[in-house]
């Protein structure tokens, strides 16, 4: 049986980014914005909230369909510290290579795995496509 991030990565785009969208549940305190799927199979949500005392805060969330590398993990923190961002997170629906893990830990970049990806989404009771059918009579399994 498929690991439901392998059914992640098999949903057509808009699907796909739809779950992306839904992501922004873990965030709640922030107000979340999804792009479409770009033509390599990356998918980016962008948080936001006010503050009181200034600048709002921002945050991407950035979801792939291929493996992570550790030249992915470094592209992705220059573009968080370029727009000065207060979190980022970049998840993949299938493997992390372990020097992406040791260099996320370092960017500070929030690193997750197909595995962790769809752990971090039933966490915040957001449901898998295809995967959690069972919980959700109009997805296809």
């Amino acid at each position: 049986m498929r690991h439901p991030a392998d059914r992640l990565a098999a949903l057509p785009d808009a699907a796909f980014a739809g779950f992306v969208e839904r992501l922004g549940a873990v965030w709640p305190v922030y107000d979340a914005a999804a792009a479409p799927v770009t033509p390599d199979g990356t998918a980016e949500l962008s948080l936001a909230r006010e503050r009181p005392d200034g600048e709002p805060e921002r945050a991407v969330v950035r979801v792939c369909r291929a493996d992570v590398t550790v030249a992915d993990v470094n592209d992705f923190a220059v573009f968080v510290a370029e727009r000065g961002l207060s979190f980022a997170v970049l998840a993949t629906v299938g493997d992390a290579a372990p020097e992406a893990t040791r260099r996320a830990r370092a960017a500070p970049v929030d690193l997750y795995d197909g595995v962790g990806l769809v752990s971090l989404a039933r966490d915040a009771g957001i449901d898998v496509p295809g995967a959690d059918a069972d919980r959700d009579p109009g997805v296809d399994p």
